[in-house]
């Protein structure tokens, strides 16, 4: 691999940082895949300035992945002094495997790198923070999603690092930034860094605009960002005049409200309270500056296996595409049902962000079957999702019309694809692979007669209490407890027919795709004589709408995860059994028998009997984290047709 240093941001292009971000989300979410990574390497740190996060991130995460980190003082030692900066490079390349240098000029990093033949990061000097630019990305990627359609501002000090380095990350990527801050002789940006960014921006289509005011640069942006008036180097007497320079810029609460309502407020730290921004900003509900300081562990992990081309980030080898090259063994194809929990875990309140990160983990665990060479397809429940949508659609429904239920379906369907769509678009990314991921808005015709329309029993939405159970019904709503967790609204759910976009789905798949589809069960409608098709409100289980559509590619598995790692008979009582395989008629006389509660496991047992009868081929269900034991056979509930 050549070599490569990162002295400043737009050292790594648009698509090597949105690599090294997917990698920093790998790490941060399976720490444990990376703990030998770096086994027999060292990392040199050498620091001319103070740090905390720099120090503390380089050096726990070297240790997370097996390597070795020094730390050597430049203050305590001839570099610079005695001996060049140059030469210096040159000696270590012979000892350590890659350096991170956090130094007062610009020259002595460069001089460092254009000596070494290793790795050399720049973890801040005059002109340049790009360690602290991924760590910000990477929040920023989580709370807001797609990076390219970010405004933000920086208020403050317009001429220093953390500025330059924020303007190239937008005009690398492709965002766009706007700066303000006072004006005159060292104030203002340099003009070697407003020529970069042009041409940057000519490439990417990301805008850099200095303004005048703070207002200006913060009204209807997503991300409002502020640094330390006071860099390193500061005269004591020269700050009092500096802060009544920056004072128009500080970031305060009144300011704020020219942003966007969900707009989010970051600052790389330390920070001052009552200088660059106010404490009302730094501590209050919009701030992410601790999340913010966490990704530089992570981030930082991720730039150093990507400048030594390593954890993922191996060369890519040629390959042979002659016809009789060899293949990737293809192992089968598996249907995969995900439970309500893969998405929003109990006692979350269902933000953007918890099911975004909830979304990333899950996908980490489906990509392991990828890698072993099977073809997946993924189908997802909305239970939370849906009555979410509704209750808004409810409170909103003096201010705009309140919409079907089949509609708030299709809503989640959007909603929820989208998050698992992206992320696993971000991790085929960081971990090279190749392929397309399609969300397919589908349909699932139920039957018009069917007996559930006089018999609610899907549970939607959140879990009431007792008190909050009896007000809704009241309302007229069906409440029943659910398994013990609470209690839930529940709907009609009638039992899928037939999935409208069936053709389009097994095109995808045969391409090679990814295909997310049938989420929740699908949007249940009902086919007139006609052939028209008209929606009902209901809800359809997503594991039985799983088990047709399993049916329809011709799954060889049909895998329900869900938050056990198996079905159990007795689950809440004293004579509590594991259920590791199971013939159809033996569930279905456990299933006839109510050893499996309606609301949650009845009806993945039943969609497994129907597939396996159906299909003569086998349903595993068992937990996210146990998929390839599952497969193994050393865990979960295997459903069969036959001994």
């Amino acid at each position: 691999m050549p070599l490569r240093h990162c002295l400043k941001i737009s050292d790594l292009t648009k698509e090597e940082i949105l690599a090294v971000l997917a990698k920093s989300i790998d790490l941060k979410h399976n720490k444990e895949k990376y703990a030998h990574v770096m086994d027999g390497r060292t990392l040199l740190m050498l620091f001319q300035k103070p740090s905390l996060r720099t120090r503390v991130s380089f050096e726990v995460g070297m240790t997370q992945m097996g390597g070795h980190a020094i730390h050597y003082s430049i203050a305590d030692s001839p570099l610079g002094v005695k001996e060049t900066y140059g030469d210096t490079g040159k000696v270590l390349s012979r000892f350590a495997d890659i350096v991170m240098a956090r130094v007062n000029k610009r020259n002595d990093v460069r001089q460092l790198a254009a000596n070494s033949t290793i790795p050399i990061i720049n973890a801040l000097d005059d002109f340049a923070h790009p360690c602290q630019m991924l760590a910000d990305m990477q929040a920023i990627m989580e709370k807001k999603g797609c990076l390219q359609k970010i405004k933000m501002a920086y208020c403050g000090d317009i001429h220093n690092n953390v500025t330059y380095d924020l303007m190239r990350s937008a005009a690398v990527v492709g965002f766009e930034i706007r700066v303000a801050g006072p004006r005159g002789e060292g104030f203002e940006v340099e003009p070697e860094v407003l020529e970069e960014c042009a041409t940057l921006c000519a490439k990417s289509g990301g805008r850099v605009i200095v303004c005048e005011t703070a207002v200006e640069a913060v009204t209807g942006v997503d991300v409002v960002y502020a640094d330390s008036w006071m860099s390193y180097g500061i005269p004591k007497e020269a700050e009092e005049a500096r802060r009544r320079m920056f004072l128009p810029f500080q970031v305060t609460a009144e300011l704020m409200t020219h942003a966007k309502p969900d707009a989010i407020f970051m600052n790389c730290l330390p920070a001052m309270r009552g200088a660059e921004m106010t404490a009302e900003v730094i501590d209050g509900p919009q701030s992410i500056v601790f999340d913010e300081a966490e990704n530089r562990l992570h981030t930082c992990k991720a730039l150093m296996l990507f400048l030594l081309g390593i954890g993922g980030f191996e060369p890519t080898p040629c390959v042979c595409t002659c016809p009789s090259a060899a293949k990737p063994a293809r192992m089968g194809k598996i249907l995969i049902a995900l439970g309500g929990n893969a998405l929003m875990k109990s006692g979350q309140k269902g933000t953007y962000e918890e099911q975004m990160e909830n979304a990333m983990v899950t996908c980490h665990q489906l990509v392991k079957l990828i890698k072993r060479g099977y073809d997946l397809v993924i189908t997802h429940g909305n239970g939370p999702q849906v009555g979410a949508i509704k209750l808004q659609n409810q409170i909103a429904a003096d201010k705009v019309p309140e919409m079907n239920l089949n509609v708030c379906g299709a809503e989640s369907q959007g909603f929820l694809g989208y998050l698992l769509q992206q992320c696993l678009q971000n991790i085929f990314l960081a971990e090279g692979i190749h392929k397309d991921v399609a969300t397919i808005v589908t349909q699932v015709v139920v039957g018009s007669e069917d007996p559930a329309f006089r018999n609610p029993t899907k549970p939607i939405g959140r879990f009431f209490t007792a008190q909050e159970a009896e007000v809704l019904r009241a309302q007229g709503k069906t409440v029943v407890e659910d398994s013990g967790r609470g209690y839930r609204v529940v709907v009609p759910s009638p039992m899928p027919l037939e999935i409208v976009e069936g053709n389009s789905i097994k095109t995808l798949i045969n391409a090679g795709a990814v295909v997310i589809s049938v989420g929740g069960g699908g949007i249940p409608v009902i086919r007139k004589p006609s052939g028209e098709l008209t929606g009902v409100e209901a809800v359809i289980d997503k594991d039985l709408g799983g088990s047709v559509l399993a049916d329809l590619i011709g799954a060889d598995t049909f895998m329900i995860l869900t938050d056990v790692e198996c079905a159990y008979v007795d689950y809440r009582g004293p004579n509590k059994r594991a259920l590791p395989k199971l013939t159809v008629a033996e569930a279905q006389t456990l299933f006839e028998a109510n050893e499996f509660a309606k609301g949650s496991m009845g009806p993945k047992v039943q969609a497994a009997i129907k597939f396996a009868k159906t299909t003569g081929r086998p349903a595993i269900i068992t937990a996210l984290d146990k998929v390839l034991d599952a497969l193994d056979g050393t865990a979960g509930t295997r459903v069969v047709s036959g001994l």
